[in-house]
Protein backbone atom coordinates (compact mmCIF):
# COMPACT_ATOMS: atom_id res chain seq x y z
CA UNK A 1 0.00 0.00 0.00
CA UNK A 2 3.10 2.60 1.00
CA UNK A 3 3.98 1.87 -2.78
CA UNK A 4 0.39 3.39 -4.40
CA UNK A 5 0.39 6.26 -2.24
CA UNK A 6 3.67 7.90 -4.21
CA UNK A 7 2.66 6.90 -7.65
CA UNK A 8 -0.99 8.39 -7.13
CA UNK A 9 0.37 11.12 -5.79
CA UNK A 10 2.52 11.32 -9.08
CA UNK A 11 -0.39 10.77 -11.27
CA UNK A 12 -2.47 13.61 -9.35
CA UNK A 13 0.34 16.24 -10.08
CA UNK A 14 0.97 14.75 -14.04
CA UNK A 15 -2.83 15.34 -14.41
CA UNK A 16 -2.67 19.36 -12.91
CA UNK A 17 0.33 19.50 -15.06
CA UNK A 18 -0.81 18.90 -18.18
CA UNK A 19 -4.35 21.33 -17.38
CA UNK A 20 -0.94 24.00 -16.67
CA UNK A 21 0.11 22.55 -19.93
CA UNK A 22 -3.68 23.40 -21.87
CA UNK A 23 -3.55 19.60 -22.58
CA UNK A 24 -6.14 17.25 -21.56
CA UNK A 25 -6.13 15.97 -18.37
CA UNK A 26 -7.64 12.73 -19.57
CA UNK A 27 -4.91 12.00 -22.22
CA UNK A 28 -1.99 14.71 -22.06
CA UNK A 29 -1.71 14.93 -26.25
CA UNK A 30 -4.57 17.34 -27.30
CA UNK A 31 -5.02 20.72 -26.66
CA UNK A 32 -7.48 22.25 -24.67
CA UNK A 33 -7.52 25.82 -26.64
CA UNK A 34 -8.18 26.01 -30.73
CA UNK A 35 -7.31 29.78 -30.06
CA UNK A 36 -6.16 32.55 -28.12
CA UNK A 37 -9.46 32.63 -25.87
CA UNK A 38 -11.41 29.44 -27.85
CA UNK A 39 -11.41 25.90 -25.74
CA UNK A 40 -12.09 23.08 -28.03
CA UNK A 41 -15.15 21.03 -27.79
CA UNK A 42 -13.34 17.43 -27.52
CA UNK A 43 -9.96 16.32 -27.58
CA UNK A 44 -8.06 15.55 -30.21
CA UNK A 45 -6.62 12.87 -28.74
CA UNK A 46 -8.84 10.86 -26.69
CA UNK A 47 -12.22 12.61 -28.61
CA UNK A 48 -13.13 13.26 -25.02
CA UNK A 49 -15.65 16.40 -23.77
CA UNK A 50 -14.05 19.66 -22.20
CA UNK A 51 -17.11 21.56 -21.37
CA UNK A 52 -19.47 19.44 -19.33
CA UNK A 53 -22.28 21.79 -18.27
CA UNK A 54 -22.91 25.85 -19.20
CA UNK A 55 -21.95 27.11 -16.44
CA UNK A 56 -18.94 24.99 -15.96
CA UNK A 57 -16.29 27.20 -16.42
CA UNK A 58 -17.74 29.22 -12.51
CA UNK A 59 -14.52 27.14 -10.90
CA UNK A 60 -12.18 28.61 -13.41
CA UNK A 61 -12.84 32.51 -12.49
CA UNK A 62 -12.08 31.48 -9.10
CA UNK A 63 -9.04 29.80 -10.00
CA UNK A 64 -8.04 32.97 -11.66
CA UNK A 65 -9.01 35.22 -8.44
CA UNK A 66 -6.29 33.13 -6.40
CA UNK A 67 -3.80 33.11 -8.95
CA UNK A 68 -4.20 36.81 -9.17
CA UNK A 69 -4.42 37.36 -5.82
CA UNK A 70 -1.38 35.74 -5.10
CA UNK A 71 0.75 37.23 -7.57
CA UNK A 72 -0.55 40.69 -6.18
CA UNK A 73 -0.20 40.42 -2.46
CA UNK A 74 3.37 38.28 -2.87
CA UNK A 75 4.69 41.03 -5.34
CA UNK A 76 3.66 43.61 -2.74
CA UNK A 77 5.20 41.98 0.21
CA UNK A 78 8.50 41.43 -1.61
CA UNK A 79 8.70 44.45 -3.28
CA UNK A 80 7.92 46.18 0.69
CA UNK A 81 10.72 44.02 2.03
CA UNK A 82 13.21 44.54 -0.67
CA UNK A 83 12.68 48.39 -1.67
CA UNK A 84 11.70 51.59 -0.50
CA UNK A 85 8.78 52.16 -2.27
CA UNK A 86 5.82 53.90 -0.57
CA UNK A 87 2.48 52.58 -0.35
CA UNK A 88 1.04 54.49 -2.73
CA UNK A 89 3.84 53.15 -5.28
CA UNK A 90 3.33 50.22 -4.92
CA UNK A 91 -0.34 50.65 -4.74
CA UNK A 92 -0.20 51.50 -8.33
CA UNK A 93 2.01 48.96 -9.32
CA UNK A 94 0.13 46.10 -8.24
CA UNK A 95 -3.58 47.55 -9.44
CA UNK A 96 -2.25 47.88 -12.56
CA UNK A 97 -0.87 43.64 -12.19
CA UNK A 98 -4.12 43.04 -10.43
CA UNK A 99 -6.29 44.37 -13.22
CA UNK A 100 -3.91 42.66 -15.94
CA UNK A 101 -3.11 39.38 -14.67
CA UNK A 102 -6.95 38.21 -15.05
CA UNK A 103 -6.36 38.15 -18.52
CA UNK A 104 -3.00 36.79 -18.79
CA UNK A 105 -4.36 33.78 -16.31
CA UNK A 106 -7.40 33.26 -18.15
CA UNK A 107 -5.92 30.29 -19.94
CA UNK A 108 -4.22 28.57 -17.29
CA UNK A 109 -7.11 28.66 -15.07
CA UNK A 110 -9.78 26.94 -17.44
CA UNK A 111 -6.98 24.13 -18.26
CA UNK A 112 -6.35 23.65 -14.42
CA UNK A 113 -9.97 23.99 -13.95
CA UNK A 114 -10.35 21.21 -16.67
CA UNK A 115 -7.95 18.90 -14.74
CA UNK A 116 -9.71 19.53 -11.60
CA UNK A 117 -12.95 18.13 -13.26
CA UNK A 118 -11.29 15.39 -14.70
CA UNK A 119 -9.76 14.02 -10.89
CA UNK A 120 -13.06 15.25 -9.44
CA UNK A 121 -15.76 13.39 -11.85
CA UNK A 122 -13.87 12.75 -15.25
CA UNK A 123 -15.11 14.51 -18.11
CA UNK A 124 -17.98 13.48 -19.70
CA UNK A 125 -17.52 9.69 -19.47
CA UNK A 126 -20.76 7.79 -18.25
CA UNK A 127 -20.11 4.36 -16.40
CA UNK A 128 -23.12 2.70 -17.44
CA UNK A 129 -24.41 0.10 -15.04
CA UNK A 130 -25.13 -2.76 -17.58
CA UNK A 131 -23.00 -4.11 -20.14
CA UNK A 132 -26.21 -2.56 -22.75
CA UNK A 133 -25.39 0.72 -21.90
CA UNK A 134 -23.67 3.36 -23.54
CA UNK A 135 -21.41 6.46 -23.01
CA UNK A 136 -21.68 9.86 -24.56
CA UNK A 137 -19.58 8.97 -27.35
CA UNK A 138 -21.50 5.69 -27.95
CA UNK A 139 -19.24 2.81 -26.68
CA UNK A 140 -20.25 0.34 -24.46
CA UNK A 141 -18.91 0.55 -20.74
CA UNK A 142 -16.82 -1.74 -20.84
CA UNK A 143 -15.20 -0.36 -24.05
CA UNK A 144 -15.27 3.01 -22.03
CA UNK A 145 -13.68 1.74 -18.91
CA UNK A 146 -11.15 -0.50 -21.19
CA UNK A 147 -9.74 3.14 -22.98
CA UNK A 148 -9.78 4.61 -19.97
CA UNK A 149 -7.45 2.10 -18.00
CA UNK A 150 -5.21 1.95 -21.18
CA UNK A 151 -4.89 6.14 -21.22
CA UNK A 152 -4.29 6.01 -17.20
CA UNK A 153 -2.08 2.62 -17.51
CA UNK A 154 -4.36 0.38 -15.26
CA UNK A 155 -5.22 -2.88 -15.42
CA UNK A 156 -8.21 -4.18 -17.84
CA UNK A 157 -11.38 -4.57 -16.25
CA UNK A 158 -12.37 -7.40 -17.96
Amino acid sequence: MPTEVPGLLVELVDILLRGFRLRCPCCGYGKLFESLTSIRERCSGCDERFEREPGQWFGSIYINLVLTLGVAVTGYLVLESLTSLTTSQQLNIWTTIAVTAPFVFYRISKGLWVSMIFLGEGLYIRWPHSTGQTDFNGRSSSQTQDRIARILKLPSVR
